[in-house]
């Protein structure tokens, strides 16, 4: 061997061992299905830790800040007299009824949507994008859009109708049916 191939070879042996040396020791370890559900179910278990950990963080904050804008609220009720109190109070009631009632009103006329759609045929699902502010506009709404859907699914259909129309007459080899059972039998 020459020199310089002495050399290459004792270079490349102590690559290998650099390598060897540099690898994580637990890469090339082979578990045994136990040791892999165990180390699998303590990592699940720390994430979920910490997802637990970090949703109850952020809950605590939003309490905390509920309870400090009830803490601010109620010292300023109780700075009012007794009548401002009451009005507050029945200024808020008052909102708390008109938002439930629009939306028991919303409710319903989604529920008139969808049965007006049924009733032409036309799926429900169409319904959030149907609704106008009251029930005629919701109607005017759904009739336009059913005259645009037959209209759309008629040309749909007749584009997939179209094809060649058949050829008329017998094709060019094909004998007249007399000229055949005459031959036949002469």
């Amino acid at each position: 061997m020459s020199d310089a191939t002495v050399r290459d070879a004792n270079n490349l042996e102590g690559q290998k061992q650099d390598v060897t040396k540099s690898n994580n020791p637990t890469e090339g370890k082979t578990y045994t299905q136990e040791e892999f559900d165990k180390t699998l179910q303590s990592e699940a278990d720390k994430r979920v830790t910490e997802a637990l950990k970090t949703a109850k963080e952020k809950w605590q904050e939003e309490f905390e800040a509920n309870l400090k804008k009830e803490k601010s609220e109620a010292a300023r009720l109780a700075k009012l007299s007794a009548e401002e109190r009451a009005q507050e109070e029945f200024k808020k009631e008052k909102e708390k009824l008109d938002s439930d009632r629009m939306q028991f009103e919303r409710e319903r006329l989604e529920l008139q949507v969808r049965k007006d759609l049924r009733e032409q045929g036309v799926a429900e699902s169409f319904a959030p994008f149907l609704m106008g502010e009251d029930a005629e506009n919701s109607l005017k709404n759904i009739n336009s859009f059913k005259a645009s859907w037959d209209k759309v699914l008629e040309m749909a259909v007749k584009e997939q109708l179209k094809g060649a129309p058949p050829k008329a007459g017998t094709s060019g080899g094909v004998k007249n049916v007399w000229e055949t059972v005459s031959e036949k039998y002469k």
